[in-house]
């Protein structure tokens, strides 16, 4: 099923993060403390950035991992080193962290993807 029971109080909301947070449980809240929330008009997700996929129909966590492809609305996703998954995006709020080894490499190709865009 499709639902998606914040999608009201998020369009609504100024701060999109916090609104989703307030509604998450506390487990939860500890292990996204250091990410941020995606949101689509930033366009800022990136191969080797850390992921965790909260499910928007129910709240829960359904994935941890590193990116390893984008293609479209699907996100590739390596698991505990030890699987891929690829997920919609769309179905799921998106909380990103940098890897903090390519901070450099993804700021260089982030300015460039900007003065090139």
């Amino acid at each position: 099923m499709d639902i998606e029971p914040l999608k009201v109080i998020i369009d609504l909301s100024e701060n999109k993060m916090n609104s989703v947070v307030f509604f998450l449980n506390d487990i939860i809240k500890k292990k996204i403390n250091s990410y941020y929330l995606y949101e689509e008009k930033n366009k800022d997700i990136f191969i080797n950035q850390y992921i965790i996929c909260i499910k928007k129909n129910n709240l829960s966590l359904d994935l941890r991992g590193k990116i390893i492809s984008i293609k479209n609305n699907t996100i590739g996703i390596f698991v505990n080193n030890k699987y891929n998954k690829y997920i919609n995006k769309n179905h799921y709020y998106l909380f990103l962290k940098n890897a903090p080894k390519k901070s450099n490499d993804r700021d260089f190709f982030e300015n460039l993807l900007q003065n090139l865009g």
